[in-house]
């Protein structure tokens, strides 16, 4: 196991001067405490520089080394150069790795990563190694690829969930990572060598076959086949060097976009308020259009007053000459039916005659008026009344639409006003607008190339699929057909077509033991960290994902963040202690999604892990009595980080617990 002895940080991040981490020698849990901004993250970057070479920041990005440097060293202007030296024994041995980006001339400002070079350094048991015994015993010792399983922070964690879907390109990354820290590559790496091998001994043998007349055909049959094979094989090579280099740049621009959080939403914003100033903009345009429109006839306006009076009597004269009328109607319906009354000389309702209504003197009644003359003095009436109700609300019209257009010259004031700030928030941003833009277009093009090359290496190993077919047929057919020209290179093509088979069903059979063994290992420390009773077990993929399972035995679908932690944890302490490899896990901030039961399962289980365990923790995170309570004997020794300035953290050596 790889153990840690001390890390001595100069100059990086804020870390100013020169200081020295030293780490417990017992096994247990170290805690070190840290109020935001105060350095927790450089530290992690600090280690993972000084093992790497590498440092990440949102996103998992790359950081540009030349703006790590210490910030108030004394004395230097431009960009600042920075070391670390770590410390650490394996398999009974000490080393000392040290790492310094410094400038090429500390007498001159230094600007960009162009003006630093970088110095490496491996002491072994004291004695320093050469160039490439050094490279070879950093990648031994813990190789790049797998320190995420060592050093990582809750964003990582969180990328675990990419195991539970087929085909994630995160999640293909995160098993070939896997894999390798089980040893797989052992046995593929092996199953590899022996199909060149293989594909060498039928060259050989198609070669043999072409110097006798009676393989000949089958012999240059063979070898033009075995040729294509292998230009279909160097197609897939290259096809998949493009497709990982493609894969990689897409998860790279989308950590980048990401992280561009803040950017985005103020473009978001800033969009927003432009289409709330052009709407706005359009509105006003319409009032005032309106304005013009109803100015034309403001005149009205004056007169409203009069009209409304002499509305009013109009409607007292339409009323007067409405019910004359219906008087005048009466009095003819009422003429008539006495006339036909008197016609008929006898009463329908009595029976009696008619001759006393005859005796009256009809000549003295006044004659009905005709209902005629009426509707056609309402026309009249009506007719202008229409006319000055038109003249009527001009006034009241323009007050609102005057009152509408005011308020909407304030709110376009308000919105042209809100603008303006996101515009110039965006400009203290620089070229960020830009360059989001250049991103999510290139984020575009380049998951189109990454479509479009999988579809192209997929028919590629298809043919070539169909082409090994057809040359192990010829080479079959060769050793039936054998001679004594062929017979030595029949036999090694048979023993390795056997020994590829061997070794192609032993990496079938290591990766499902392995996969059993992590199951049953993540299972356990995942009953320890979970707080459900009801939740059983844990569920593996060939992905090397884990599904939480209920104790009816169906999966936990949508589970929380929370518990994608829980599972990531399980599944990093399940490759401790399957990997033939261990060390040291040193994570940032691993309790911010959890509660506090949680917090408490995890503490308890932080020592199933691994031996070293070192968490960079802040007070809102874990409550220091808690973790005391937790962790009793087991947590060995506790820092603190110091602020001295916004851009100076001293590291507080804390007493080692006993």
């Amino acid at each position: 196991m790889l153990r840690l002895k001390s890390l001595e940080i100069t100059d990086f991040g804020p870390y100013r001067g020169t200081q020295t981490y030293e780490f417990s020698d017992k096994p247990g849990v170290e805690l070190m405490w840290g109020e935001n901004g105060r350095g927790k993250t450089s530290f992690l970057n600090a280690l993972r520089y000084a093992l790497f070479g590498v440092i990440l920041g949102r996103g998992s990005a790359k950081i540009d080394f030349a703006t790590v440097g210490n910030s108030e060293v004394e004395g230097h202007r431009g960009a600042r150069g920075f070391k670390t030296v770590l410390s650490f024994v394996y398999a009974g041995r000490s080393y000392k790795l040290t790492r310094a980006f410094k400038p090429y001339d500390p007498t001159r400002p230094a600007h960009s990563a162009a003006d630093f070079r970088e110095q490496l350094s491996l002491l072994r048991d004291g004695a320093a190694l050469g160039p490439d015994e050094r490279n070879w015993e950093i990648a031994r010792l813990l190789p790049e690829q797998i320190a995420r399983f060592f050093l990582f922070d809750a964003e990582l964690l969180q990328e675990y969930e990419q195991l539970l879907t087929a085909g994630s390109e995160v999640g293909e990354r995160l098993k070939e990572a896997i894999e390798r820290i089980l040893g797989v590559p052992i046995l593929t790496e092996a199953r590899a060598h022996t199909a060149a091998l293989l594909k060498t001994a039928r060259t050989d043998q198609a070669k043999a076959a072409q110097r006798d007349k009676s393989t000949r055909e089958l012999g240059n049959h063979l070898q033009i086949s075995s040729e294509q094979a292998d230009q279909h094989r160097e197609n897939v090579h290259d096809l998949t060097t493009k497709v990982d280099e493609l894969t990689s740049s897409v998860s790279d621009l989308e950590k980048r976009l990401a992280s561009a959080t803040r950017l985005r939403e103020r473009l978001g914003k800033r969009n927003a308020k432009r289409d709330e100033v052009e709407r706005l903009c359009q509105r006003r345009d319409e009032l005032v259009n309106d304005l013009k429109v109803k100015s034309g006839t403001a005149w009205r306006a004056v007169l409203e007053p009069t009209a409304q009076e002499v509305l009013t009597q109009l409607d007292d004269k339409i009323d007067e000459v409405t019910n004359s009328r219906d008087d005048a109607v009466l009095a003819r319906n009422a003429a008539r039916s006495r006339a036909v009354l008197i016609s008929s000389g006898q009463c329908p309702t009595c029976g009696q005659g008619t001759s006393a209504i005859q005796t009256l003197d009809v000549a003295e009644e006044s004659p009905a008026q005709d209902p005629a003359e009426f509707d056609r003095l309402l026309v009249d009436l009506r007719n202008r009344q229409r006319a000055l109700r038109r003249l009527r609300g001009e006034a009241s019209l323009l007050a609102r639409l005057e009152s509408e257009a005011e308020q909407t010259l304030v709110d376009l004031s308000d919105a042209e006003q809100q603008l303006n700030e996101l515009e110039a928030h965006l400009k203290e941003d620089g070229s960020g607008e830009d360059a989001l833009m250049e991103l999510v277009e290139r984020h575009a093009n380049t998951r189109i190339s990454l479509g479009n090359t999988k579809a192209i290496l997929a028919e590629e190993r298809r043919l070539l699929v169909n082409k090994e077919a057809a040359v192990a047929k010829l080479s079959e057919r060769l050793a039936k057909a054998g001679n004594n020209q062929t017979g030595p290179y029949d036999r090694k093509v048979a023993l390795l077509i056997r020994l590829h088979d061997l070794l192609d069903a032993a990496v079938t059979d290591f990766r499902e033991r392995l996969r059993e063994r992590i199951e049953e290992d993540a299972t356990a420390v995942f009953r320890v960290l979970s707080g459900e009773p009801d939740y059983d077990r844990l569920r593996i993929n060939e992905g090397y994902g884990l599904t939480i399972l209920h104790k009816d035995g169906q999966p936990i679908v949508n589970r929380s963040s929370g518990y994608e932690h829980i599972v990531a944890l399980s599944l990093i302490a399940a490759l401790q202690r399957c990997s033939p490899m261990s060390g040291p896990i040193i994570t940032d901030s691993p309790f911010g999604r959890l509660d506090r039961t949680h917090k408490r399962h995890v503490l308890k289980a932080l020592p199933m892990l691994t031996d070293q365990v070192l968490l960079l923790v802040h007070d809102d995170e874990l409550d220091r009595e808690t973790a005391v309570q937790e962790l009793d004997h087991l947590l060995v020794s506790e820092h603190h980080l110091r602020r001295r300035s916004a851009r100076h953290t001293e590291i507080e050596r804390g007493a080692q617990v006993s």
